[in-house]
C-alpha cells in the first residue's frame, strides 16, 4: 500500500514538474507590449454592443482617448432594448472619432457577437487594422498603439491580448484566474506563432487585433458564425487560413470585469467552456490532468502525514503539493490574483471541472443557452431574439 502511494506520488510530482517548466517557459514568452517607438498604422476600434447601457459610455470614452494618431471607433448597436442607442447618439455628438451604426437582424445560424463583429469588420471599418473590443473592456490610452507595435514586432496578422481581469467577489477570484492557469500550464506558447497547427492557438475575445485584409481573406467571424467563443475560434481560423497569429499579456493595456458574482461567472463560463475544449477526449484528458495535479496532492499529502505513510511517500507528495502551490503563487503575483486563492486551488480547480462537465452535458443534450437576451440551442447554435 505504502509503495503504491509513493509510486503514485512520484508520477504526480514528475507531472507537476513538467507543468511548472511549461509555465516558466510560457511566462517568459507571454510578454507585455513595449511602447510604440515609431508611428503606427491607422486602426478601427470595433465594439459590438447589445443592451450595454451600464457599460458603453466608459468603453467608448476609453477607445476614443487612444494616443494612436489615426483611430476611428465604430460601435454597432445590436438591437438593444435599453438606453444603449441613446447614449451612443449623445456621445457621437461630442466625439469626432466615434461612429455609431445599427446592426441588421440576426440571420439563422449566427451567434449575436459573431454577426455584430462580421458586420463591423466587413461593412463599417475604414482602416487597414481592426481591433475588436468588448463593452466591458477599459482600454489604457496607449493600448492600440502598443498592440499595433507588438503585432509588427511579432510579424503576425492576428494578435490577441489577455486584459487584466478584475474580480470583485470570491467566486470571480476563484474561477476567472483559471484562464491563466490553463493557458500557462498546458499550451506551449512558442508554438502559437511558430507552427501552422490551428489547435495550437490562443485568443481572448475581449481584445483581438487583426489586419483587415487577412481577416476578410480568412472569412473572419463568418467562418465560425455560431461560435460563443470567438477569441479562440478566430485565432484558429486565421492560422488555418495561413496567417501568423500571436498572443500577448495585456495586463497593462486594458482591464475587464468579465462577470459579476457567482451566478454570472458560472453561467458565463458554462455557455462556452466545452466549445473551447472541442471534444470528449480533450475534456477527459483535461479533467484527469487537473484533478491529478491540482486536487489530489492537496488531499494525499496531509493524509500521508496523518497515517504515517512513510518518509518517501510523504516526501514525494510534499513535492507534488509544493510545485502547484509555487506555480499558483507565481501566477497570482504576475496577474494580480488575490493570494488567498493559492491555498484554495483545489476548490477553484474543482469549480472549473464542474463548469466544463456541465458545459459538456449542456452541449450533448442540446439544452438551450440564453445569452444577451438571445436563445441558443445546444450543439446547433441558432440565435433567436
Amino acid at each position: 500500500m505504502m509503495a503504491t502511494l509513493a509510486a503514485m506520488g512520484e508520477w504526480v510530482a514528475w507531472g507537476s514538474a513538467l507543468v511548472v517548466l511549461m509555465a516558466v517557459w510560457n511566462l517568459r514568452l507571454f510578454r507585455r507590449a513595449p511602447g510604440a517607438s515609431r508611428p503606427v498604422p491607422p486602426v478601427s476600434i470595433l465594439i459590438p454592443a447589445r443592451n450595454e447601457a451600464a457599460a458603453i459610455e466608459e468603453a467608448v470614452r476609453g477607445a476614443c482617448a487612444q494616443t494612436a494618431p489615426e483611430v476611428e471607433v465604430v460601435v454597432l448597436d445590436d438591437g438593444s432594448a435599453d438606453a444603449t442607442g441613446d447614449i451612443l447618439a449623445r456621445l457621437a455628438g461630442e466625439m469626432p472619432r466615434l461612429r455609431a451604426v445599427s446592426g441588421a437582424a440576426l440571420p439563422p445560424g449566427w451567434s449575436g457577437k459573431a454577426w455584430a463583429c462580421w458586420q463591423l469588420a466587413s461593412q463599417h471599418a475604414r482602416h487597414g487594422w481592426i481591433l475588436f473590443v468588448d463593452c466591458d473592456v477599459r482600454l489604457q490610452p496607449d493600448a492600440a498603439a502598443r498592440a499595433l507595435a507588438e503585432a509588427e514586432r511579432q510579424e503576425v496578422a492576428f494578435l490577441s491580448a489577455f486584459p487584466r481581469q478584475v474580480t470583485e467577489t470570491a467566486a470571480e477570484a476563484l474561477i476567472v484566474p483559471m484562464i491563466y492557469l490553463q493557458l500557462m500550464a498546458f499550451l506551449p506558447m512558442a508554438f502559437v506563432r511558430r507552427t501552422r497547427i490551428p489547435s495550437l492557438s490562443a485568443g481572448c475575445g475581449q481584445f483581438m487585433l487583426a489586419r483587415r485584409d487577412a481577416y476578410l481573406a480568412a472569412d473572419g467571424h463568418r467562418a465560425n458564425r455560431s461560435t460563443l467563443h470567438d477569441g479562440l475560434k478566430l485565432a484558429r481560423r486565421m492560422k488555418a487560413a495561413g496567417f501568423a497569429v500571436g498572443v500577448m499579456d495585456g495586463f497593462d493595456l486594458a482591464a475587464c470585469r468579465m462577470y459579476a458574482g457567482f451566478h454570472q461567472t458560472w453561467y458565463g463560463f458554462v455557455r462556452n467552456a466545452y466549445e473551447a475544449l472541442g471534444s470528449p477526449g480533450v475534456l477527459a484528458a483535461m479533467v484527469g490532468l487537473n484533478t491529478a495535479l491540482f486536487i489530489v496532492p492537496f488531499v494525499t499529502f496531509p493524509w500521508a502525514l496523518w497515517t504515517g505513510g512513510g518518509t518517501w511517500a510523504a516526501g514525494v507528495w510534499g513535492i507534488a503539493l509544493a510545485l502547484p502551490l509555487g506555480l499558483r503563487t507565481a501566477l497570482a503575483l504576475r496577474f494580480g490574483t488575490p493570494l488567498w486563492t493559492v491555498p484554495a486551488t483545489p476548490i477553484a480547480v474543482a469549480l472549473m471541472i464542474a463548469i466544463q462537465l456541465t458545459s459538456f452535458l449542456q452541449h450533448a443534450t442540446g439544452r438551450s443557452v440564453v445569452w444577451r437576451a438571445r436563445t441558443y440551442s445546444g450543439a446547433a447554435l441558432t440565435g433567436k431574439d
